[in-house]
């Protein structure tokens, strides 16, 4: 096995793939994530159905994948990186839908508590009789209230587990992706903590109503009579109670939510699609420019019409505001335009130039243009520091908003508004306004390396160094073809690979040594030789003889058949090698031979594989590390030895107590471990597992219940 796993090949990230059937969707993989590291052998196993071979299929290419990535040395082979705006905007749908909900049950629940109450009030006066103790029963909507909470928990999980994946997708993104600002990836990691936070409320929330209906469900089933409903009363009503205060809480919550949630889906949408999400947030701590200098003129008029002294300090602040505000109506930006690009075109001031100038107004900016103009002083210099001043004030005047803090103190005290927001959220919506005028992470990814555009050859390269080996040998080859053919086809789809002057030395080194009478030049040899000797190298190495390159897959053995297959990957000079249970239809004499060959060709040619298996004996014996998996999750991923030594998760013991045992005594006193989801992952509803390094380079998919008990279990191991 390789000792040195440090240099990480092929990444996997959050790999979902989808079947459709008869109109319903099945996910055969739930967002894989693992590694493999350069010349080692990743055993990937499981039992029929579980996904394996699906995600070999989706890494060489010939799978289509619904979301994630599949990168190799850091460029992308298969998928899109996470997207922040569909996931963003995903979580929106589901917290329309959840909210759409909870308002329907709000009046189910009302009125399920005022029947209720009713009824408390009939037992009491003794009126309620036996019709109308069955009619209650037979109007018991809780079944429907139990439904919709049981739906908005299941969303609620989804909605977590995208949370987490975009704060590790955000998470550090700023070193590798250097046109991203440190302070925005901080300010959306902030951002989504803080949504993580409330909808772990929200689902605290959802979680006490649920097992509060499961309460009034058990109750209900002792209610067999009017008296049993009486003394069980006052606990039924206890458990409706928690639902209406945690059914308020949540709609209450919800709100806040939505608000954080509103403003990350801002920060993920394209720069072209945020002028309203722009505006809102300038509305809220901004005022706009309009309105400002209306009740600028406003407030002068109310201090003319009393006779204030026109050296009032007041009176001058606010002339001075009028005077040189920058608005639509106190500036001509037009002909200021005009006046900078006939210069700029004509390099002299012309009489258009002064023509305009007499339909300038007063400001500061246009004073000082006019008397360039007049003093003729415009030059280059004094042109560029014109139009930079000119586009910042054009950008504000178009922004309409007031941004300087005295001056929205002062309209506040005017118009006699309190600030609505402390000073905190005041900056974090500043901030947040600042982060708007950037491109988003989406774009910023999608415009990096990672999108450059390839060249044909750098796709068909990328497709080359992933090569499979497939489960069935004979389905694999063409019958129609002799051996030589199936293995010189990928030779003939890539031709650089035999077409090079190196191939060609190397060629004639070998021929002039093992040919010493026949001395042939670089002049004679044609690239035909080049490619049969390719071909005829990768044949013996695989164990056959030169004879068979004539013949047809018919003619030969399961074993041989496999050979072959192991032959035409390899003339490819792959870097990475997907075995989809290479040896499963071999004979049992032929598959330590088969095995023994993927053991020389990662030795001596440095091979990445992919060992995609059923059976963890023989995994056991040639892969480095194993991830198992079971119905399109990873479970468990350790190190080989370690994974047989310390099974942690209850499925891989399952598999491993399943393995044959060849000594029938040992077999019997085996115990065959049965493997019951339900049973060992009864609270997952509740507490969401994922995937955790409990030790060295041993993961596991589990709950945090679940993860306290292996690593007291654990310790308990190391003190014994």
């Amino acid at each position: 096995m390789s000792n040195n796993l440090t240099e990480t090949l092929l990444n996997i990230r959050d790999l979902v793939i989808e079947f459709k059937s008869k109109g319903k969707v099945n996910t055969a993989v739930k967002g894989a994530n693992f590694d493999v590291f350069k010349g080692e052998i990743f055993g990937l196993v499981g039992e029929s159905g579980s996904g394996k071979t699906t995600i070999g299929r989706a890494i060489v290419g010939v799978q289509p994948v619904k979301d994630g990535t599949v990168y190799i040395e850091n460029e992308i082979l298969v998928g899109r990186p996470t997207n922040l705006r569909i996931l963003i905007k995903k979580i929106g749908k589901y917290i329309s839908i959840m909210k759409t909900r909870m308002s329907v049950t709000t009046v189910e629940i009302d009125k399920r508590i005022k029947y209720l109450k009713q009824v408390y009030l009939k037992i009491k006066s003794n009126d309620f009789n036996d019709l109308e103790f069955k009619t209650m029963n037979k109007e018991n909507n809780i079944l429907y209230v139990k439904d919709v909470i049981l739906s908005d928990l299941r969303l609620i999980n989804k909605i977590v587990m995208f949370e987490d994946r975009m704060i590790k997708f955000v998470t550090n993104i700023s070193s590798f992706q250097k046109d991203i600002p440190l302070k925005l990836e901080k300010s959306i990691l902030i951002k989504l903590e803080e949504t993580k936070k409330i909808i772990l409320k929200l689902k605290k929330f959802v979680e006490v109503m649920y097992k509060s209906i499961l309460k009034i469900s058990e109750i209900s089933k002792k209610i067999k009579k009017i008296n049993d409903l009486a003394n069980n009363f006052f606990e039924m009503m206890e458990c409706w109670s928690n639902i209406v205060s945690n059914h308020k809480d949540f709609l209450a919550e919800l709100k806040w939510f939505e608000e954080m949630h509103q403003q990350l889906m801002a920060l993920s949408s394209p720069l072209k699609k945020r002028d309203k999400f722009i505006n809102y947030y300038n509305s809220k701590i901004y005022i706009s420019r309009l309105d400002f200098w209306k009740e600028c003129n406003k407030q002068l008029s109310i201090l003319e019409s009393n006779d204030v002294d026109r050296n009032d300090p007041e009176y001058l602040t606010l002339v001075s505001f009028i005077k040189d505000f920058w608005i639509d109506k106190n500036i001509n930006l037009k002909a200021c335009e005009k006046i900078l690009k006939i210069y700029k075109r004509n390099n002299s001031i012309t009489d258009k130039i002064t023509n305009l100038l007499s339909t300038l107004k007063e400001t500061i900016f246009e004073n000082e243009l006019k008397e360039a103009v007049l003093k003729n002083n415009l030059n280059n210099k004094t042109i560029q520091k014109f139009e930079e001043e000119f586009n910042l004030i054009n950008k504000i005047v178009s922004r309409n908003i007031v941004k300087d803090e005295e001056l929205i103190n002062y309209y506040y005290k005017w118009k006699g508004i309190e600030k609505q927001y402390s000073l905190q959220e005041e900056e974090s919506f500043a901030e947040l306004i600042e982060f708007l005028d950037m491109p988003s992470i989406d774009e910023i990814v999608n415009n990096s390396y990672l999108f450059d555009k390839k060249t044909k050859f750098e796709k068909k390269e990328y497709r080359r160094n992933v090569q499979m080996i497939f489960q069935d040998p004979g389905s694999s080859l063409n019958d129609r073809m002799a051996i030589e053919e199936i293995v010189a086809e990928g030779l003939d789809n890539f031709p650089h690979l035999f077409k090079s002057e190196d191939e060609k030395v190397k060629y004639l080194e070998e021929y002039n040594k093992n040919n010493p009478n026949d001395i042939k030049t670089l002049k004679d040899v044609n690239w035909n030789d080049v490619k049969k000797n390719i071909i005829l190298k990768a044949i013996t190495s695989v164990g056959l003889i030169p004879e068979h390159l004539s013949r047809y897959p018919h003619e030969f053995s399961g074993g041989q058949r496999q050979r072959v297959g192991i032959a035409r990957s390899l003339v490819m000079k792959p870097k990475v090698i997907v075995a989809d249970e290479p040896i499963s239809a071999l004979d049992v004499s032929i598959r330590a031979q088969v095995l023994n060959l993927f053991k020389k060709f990662q030795s001596e040619l440095d091979l990445t594989y992919i060992f995609v298996a059923h059976d963890l004996s023989v995994v056991r014996h040639i892969a480095d590390r194993i991830a198992v998996i079971y119905r399109g999750q990873i479970v468990e991923l350790a190190p080989a030895e370690e994974l047989f030594n310390n099974p942690l998760h209850p499925y891989t013991r399952a598999l491993l107590s399943a393995i044959p045992i060849p000594e029938p005594d040992l077999s019997r006193e085996t115990e065959l471990i049965i493997y019951n989801p339900e049973k060992e992952h009864h609270d997952y509803l509740f507490d969401l597992p994922y995937f955790k390094e409990v030790k060295d380079g041993h993961y596991i998919w589990a709950n945090k219940r679940e993860i306290r008990k292996i690593k007291n279990d654990l310790k308990q191991k190391e003190l014994n």
